[in-house]
């Protein structure tokens, strides 16, 4: 048994109060974190990028005004991952050192030695003023943490604290511990997103009543959107984390609503062989496969690489429907020299599905029907087939002023199969079919597409670095960024099949697989945004830090044979703003308020025929955050308000219809307003030693300030739950059990609605709870056990009073991880 000293329990407590106290938005604990973390050494900012550890060293010795004896040769092909954040110097040290096999020992007040870590019997020999910490890198891969120490979702890397919106990462031990192997699965783990399905392959992502319109890959954005559904979600196993930032980040990304960004960073080449792979196997016939190798390619390690592969089949809870796919990652680094290094990387997917486009229906007062979760109203033949070529390079250069130079590319290629889309789709029988107003009696389409794409091209650069003014040290960031998408929905053709009683449906038998000769084009889209940006971080004063920045913004729209006025336009200068201020109450805790804005370019024409001004969009936010135990524990508490003006609304006062560019209805006008509000609390990283915490809870409302009458002073979305709780929390055991790790989460929501005229569709409140418990038999091997929706609640994932509105959550379900490392 495993006694603690008389310190180590004081610790313990101190932590476990810091938890509860830093929840509830307490300042008072301020003085108990200072007790357990004071520290008598100088804390400075450092901004110190990833790449070979040799220059890094200089820049670290530059910075700090430090004196480091090393032997030059000890250190050809080691890497750092860099330092971010305020730190002493013997704590930059240590996190610069992470993973090096080096270590440093003081000789003086700002003199370091460093040399080789010794390794006897497996234990670590570290000298008596060696120096060490507990501080996380930008990467978490091997961190074992529920946090990270720096983001990069703001193009420069800061912490968390560091940070002035609501951010939350979910990492690559979060990904694992969960088995969360897709975008959809990962964002239902994320506080404040609401994930909402179109139909089972077009899934939607919202945050604070808004939808999030664009995901970004290694901070490149992508639209998810375009191309008739040929969106591919990336798998996590090329994660090494998802930066999730709630709110307008125009600054960010340019054009898109007020809800948020979502940053995947990808993993990358190792300094170290690295190899691990995985079997899963789980319900519904589900099999995965995962295997990861990296390492350095030459003597020196300047050349470095890595390759994931995975085959992912299950079936599904449904009966017939089924799901295929097949990923290849490969990505290489160059050190072109010390100060230089050159990333590119492929990513391949390819992914089979019988798709579902529509699901199970509701009655006619917009109640369900009793049809059970394993009831599927398609057909088995159905098809929803598509793949993502992805290619990307990054160029990194280190300038000797501590200045940095990102020259990014990235080119994505989503594509619908040319015979991949078959689905069948149902609507209520006319009532001239149904004079028994039979709920049951359904007409049945076929709709069939030829291809579909989306081709996305982003080019980007930014700038960085510190300079002194005034006698106190700041931040500059310049960047530029110009993104292409050129896409088409796929051409369709349909057939009609007749009316079907769906309590006989048999998805095998009960409709053939009709043949379709589609003879229609798809239209043709192309958006060019192009902006320039430039952030400034000013240091007022010690405790003080405020952010200015803009970006301005082009935008181009061109749409194929539309030969209106919205069928090519163009919004010249948009400029964005960005304001923050951050002041650090102690060493724990900061307060911050931040204002941002973002645009969004609208086709609906006025009665003139101009295309209405773009949609724009405000956000308000203040709240604090706390950061314990080197950066290991991470807390928030956020207040936001979001304002969205200048949505299109009828113009009651021109004529309907509005020729030539509308062939029934009002002109528009850019008049509409509504408004998000609410708060968020949320938790992330290690609670006590061996326990990781990652959650949050949100309370959020939205209302149509200004809009039709109907709308005025509803709810934006009924379907986005006023509450939502998001939550999970594993623990290694101590002693003789440490092989064992236990753990355990909930998703938990409040009551739903979807109205349509007289009829109410409706989800009351409920909670889903998962489970975890794995067991490490070395080293190398381990065995993982997950249990989701353990107590097999029955709840719907959407809900709407139409024919193929209700989607059944899934059932509990279990899968086994057997993992190797080498």
């Amino acid at each position: 048994m495993v006694h603690l000293a008389p310190s180590d329990r004081l610790r313990s407590a101190v932590r476990t109060a810091l938890f509860g106290l830093s929840l509830a938005g307490a300042c008072g604990v301020s003085s108990l974190a200072q007790a357990a973390e004071a520290s008598q050494t100088q804390q400075r900012d450092w901004r110190i990028t990833s790449g070979p550890l040799a220059p890094a060293l200089d820049q670290l010795a530059r910075q700090g005004g430090l004196n480091l004896s090393f032997d030059a040769a000890s250190l050809q092909g080691k890497s750092t991952q860099g330092v971010q954040g305020r730190y002493s110097s013997a704590q930059a040290l240590s996190i610069l050192l992470q993973g090096s096999d080096m270590q440093a020992q003081q000789q003086g007040d700002n003199s370091f030695m460093l040399m080789p870590t010794l390794d006897l019997g497996g234990a670590m020999e570290l000298g008596a003023t060696s120096i060490s910490s507990n501080h996380l890198g930008i990467t978490t891969e091997n961190s074992g943490s529920y946090t990270t120490g720096a983001v990069t979702i703001g193009k420069m890397p800061q912490s968390l604290r560091r940070t002035p919106q609501s951010v939350t990462v979910v990492t690559s031990q979060r990904l694992a511990d969960q088995n969360i192997t897709n975008l959809t699965s990962l964002l239902e783990q994320t506080p404040g997103v609401v994930v909402n399905l179109v139909d089972s392959e077009r899934v939607q992502y919202y945050s604070r009543g808004y939808a999030i319109d664009a995901i970004q890959y290694d901070g490149a954005t992508v639209a998810q959107g375009s191309g008739g559904g040929s969106f591919v979600q990336s798998d996590a196993a090329l994660i090494d984390r998802a930066e999730v930032l709630r709110g307008a980040t125009g600054m960010l990304r340019g054009a898109g609503n007020p809800s948020g960004t979502v940053n995947l960073v990808r993993k990358r080449p190792t300094a170290e062989f690295h190899g691990q792979g995985s079997v899963t196997l789980g319900s519904w016939d589900s099999q995965r496969y995962v295997a990861d190798i990296s390492g350095p390619l030459t003597e020196t390690g300047n050349v470095r690489g890595r390759m994931i592969a995975v085959h992912d089949d299950k079936e599904h809870f449904q009966e017939s429907r089924k799901e295929r796919k097949e990923v290849l990652y490969g990505v290489l680094a160059f050190d072109l020299s010390e100060a230089t290094t050159l990333t590119t990387g492929l990513e391949w997917t390819k992914l089979d599905a019988t798709g579902a486009w529509g699901n199970l229906p509701a009655d006619f007062d917009g109640s369900p029907l009793p049809f059970g979760r394993s009831t599927y109203l398609g057909a088995d033949w159905n098809r929803w087939n598509r793949s993502n070529l992805q290619t990307f390079a990054e160029l990194e250069h280190r300038f000797d002023n501590d200045w940095s130079l990102k020259l990014m590319a990235q080119r994505t290629h989503f594509e619908l199969a040319d015979d991949g889309f078959k689905q069948t789709y149902m609507s209520r029988a006319r009532s001239e079919d149904n004079p028994t107003n039979n709920p049951y009696l359904m007409s049945y389409q076929v709709v069939e597409g030829d291809g579909g794409e989306s081709l996305q091209n982003n080019l980007s650069a930014t700038l960085n670095g510190p300079f002194e003014l005034l006698g106190r040290s700041h931040e500059l960031m310049l960047g530029v960024e110009r993104i292409r998408n050129d896409s088409y929905a796929s051409a369709t053709a349909n057939v009609q099949s007749g009316l079907f009683d769906i309590r006989d449906w048999d998805p095998k038998t009960s409709l053939g697989n009709p043949k379709i000769d589609i003879t229609a084009h798809p239209v043709r889209t192309r958006t060019t945004q192009q902006g320039a940006h430039a952030t400034w971080r000013i240091s007022l004063a010690d405790p003080l830090t405020a952010i200015i920045g803009a970006r301005t913004n082009w935008y181009d729209y061109e749409q194929e044979n539309n030969t209106r006025s919205n069928g090519k336009f163009s919004v010249d200068n948009e400029v964005v703003p960005y304001a923050a201020l951050i002041y650090d109450l102690n060493d724990n805790f900061s307060t911050y308020a931040s204002y941002t804005e973002i645009f969004n370019p609208q086709t609906a024409t006025d009665s003139s025929g101009a295309v209405l001004a773009p949609v724009t969009g405000e956000a308000y936010e203040t709240g604090i955050k706390g950061e314990f135990y080197e950066g290991r524990l991470n807390t928030s508490l956020a207040f936001f308000r979001i304002y969205q003006v200048g949505n299109a609304l009828d113009d009651i006062s021109g004529p309907n219809p509005c020729l030539p560019n509308y062939t029934n209805g009002y002109c528009k006008i850019a008049a509409g307003k509504n408004r998000s509000q609410g708060f968020e609390l949320e938790v992330s990283g290690e609670v006590l030693p061996d326990w990781n915490v990652g959650g949050g809870f949100t309370y959020n409302t939205t209302q149509y300030l200004k809009d039709t009458t109907s709308n005025t002073g509803n709810a934006i979305r009924t379907t986005d739950p006023k509450r939502m709780l998001r939550l999970f929390t594993s623990y290694r055991l101590p002693g003789e059990l440490q092989a064992w790790t236990v753990g355990g989460g909930v998703q938990a929501q409040s009551s739903i609605y979807n109205r349509a005229g007289a009829a109410e569709a409706s989800q009351s409140g409920y909670a889903v709870y998962n489970a975890l418990l794995s067991y490490r038999f070395d080293d190398h091997y381990s065995v993982q056990l997950n249990a989701n929706n353990i107590f097999d609640r029955k709840y719907y994932r959407q809900v709407a009073p139409t024919a193929t509105g209700y989607y059944w959550g899934d059932p509990r379900n279990v899968s086994l991880t057997l993992r190797g490392t080498f």
